[in-house]
């Protein structure tokens, strides 16, 4: 299989310096605080790789949606959760898209879990 190559838009890690200066511009998007979740994402939305993905303007709060977090995704379907693969800047340097990669599991089955197991803290 060929190697996808190198893209400089498409960044799996993003500096503290870049983060602030979108989180400065950054209006929490009102979906997603009204739901309690870190983003807004159609969960049928799918770029090429087969990775969710989303705008970073449909974050409550940019720094919480920094590639290698794990985010509450919210949808009119329901919330779920995700890893933020990267960051993809090729379409705008101010609203990035966010590369999410879906994990086949509920926030509520998670706490459920953890209760089971006596424990809500890692």
């Amino acid at each position: 299989m060929a190697q996808r190559p190198a893209q400089r838009w498409h960044v799996e890690t993003v500096d503290p310096e870049t983060v602030d200066r979108l989180a400065q511009s950054h209006a929490p998007y009102p979906g997603a605080a009204a739901m309690g979740v870190d983003i807004i994402s159609d969960p049928h939305a799918e770029n090429d790789e087969g990775f969710n993905w989303t705008l970073l303007s449909r974050s409550r709060n940019v720094s919480d949606v920094t590639p290698g977090a794990t985010v509450v995704v919210g949808s009119t379907i329901g919330t779920y959760l995700a890893k933020v693969i990267a960051w993809d800047f090729e379409v705008s340097g101010t609203d990035p898209i966010v590369v999410l990669d879906l994990l086949p599991v509920t926030p509520k089955a998670v706490a459920d879990a953890l209760a089971r197991a006596g424990s809500l803290s890692a």
